[in-house]
Order: structure tokens, then sequence, then C-alpha cells
């Protein structure tokens, strides 16, 4: 049996959803003109510099009040999460031990894009993976999201030493994002 169409379904849309749509068009517009800025809340002062390359690198301050630059001449591992993303446990755990059985060879930087996340919680996350040390940013400005090109939470960045994205992921395990990381340079 079919069911008639309700005349309000052939209608004109509704103000409400009328005024939504341009809501949220506003929105993302504002967003983008925004984060698309070089230099973001989030990032130190001076914003971005090209690097040798003419890639244009980025600089921000993490969680513990330390300036780091991406790319810093050698590759990097971006992890974009939130606290409140239970996917994004298996991510900053695999990053974690990536960056356990890589060392120094590259840079490693787990970034949360929800602004209101203080400092604490994420804290209580790097504790939680058992990765208190593994450095953390607030993408405040959404700086790196923005740059990175960055739509979902849970998504890896491999960055090379010129800034060039090597390789994007969801959730890779720490065996891939050695092998990524190497691939881009790491020794």
């Amino acid at each position: 049996m079919t069911y008639p169409r309700s005349r309000r379904s052939l209608s004109v849309p509704r103000p409400r959803h009328l005024a939504s749509a341009l809501f949220l068009t506003a929105v993302m517009a504002l967003t983008t003109a925004c984060a698309s800025s070089p230099s973001g809340p989030s990032a130190a002062p001076g914003g971005s510099s090209p690097d040798a390359a003419g890639a244009v690198a980025v600089t921000v301050s993490d969680i513990d009040g330390t300036t780091r630059t991406i790319p810093d001449g050698k590759p990097a591992a971006l992890f974009f999460f939130s606290v409140g993303c239970g996917e994004c446990v298996e991510g900053a755990d695999s990053l974690n031990k990536a960056s356990t059985a890589l060392g120094s060879s590259a840079d490693y930087l787990l970034v949360d894009v929800d602004p209101r996340e203080p400092k604490e919680t994420i804290n209580g996350f790097r504790d939680y993976i058992k990765a208190p040390e593994l450095p953390a940013v607030i993408d405040t400005g959404a700086t790196l999201t923005t740059r990175y090109k960055v739509t979902s939470m849970s998504t890896l960045v491999v960055v090379d030493a010129k800034g060039d994205v090597t390789f994007r992921a969801t959730d890779p395990s720490a065996e891939k994002i050695q092998e990524e990381l190497t691939k881009a340079g790491a020794q």
C-alpha cells in the first residue's frame, strides 16, 4: 500500500529550515575564511613561515607550553582526535607505539580538534593511553585541521620534511605509521 504525499512536502521549504540552512552556510563560510589564515589563535608568535622547499611551516604551542613547528626538518605524524571520541583511543595508542619504535627520527603530535577541552582532560587522555610524554596541541583556530585538510576525527596524517602530506588514514596500526614515516624519511 502506498501512502499519499502530504501537501506540506510539496510546498516551499519551511522558514525555519531555510533559516537553518542559511545559518549553517554562513558558519561554514566564516569558519573557512577564519581558519585559512596562516596564523590562528593556536599559532605561536610568527605564525607560519616558508621552509626551504617553499612549503608553509605551521608553528603551534603544545599544551605543555613548548613551541612546535610542523614540519621541523624531519617527517611528522599528526593524529587528529577529541577526548570524547572512543574510536580515537586506538589510533592515539598506535601513534604512541610508533613514536616509541622510531624515536626522535620523526615528530609526533596529538591534535585535539575540540577547542573546549582543557589541558587537564587531554592529560587524562594521554595518561589513559599510557603516553603522557606524547606532545599534544589544542587546535583552537583549526590551524592544523585546515592546513592538512582533515575532515574527521581519528585521522592520522604523515608529512615529510618539506611539509608534503605523504600518507593519510583513519586509525592505522603502529606498524603502518612506522612504515609510512620511514617512507617519508624517518631513519
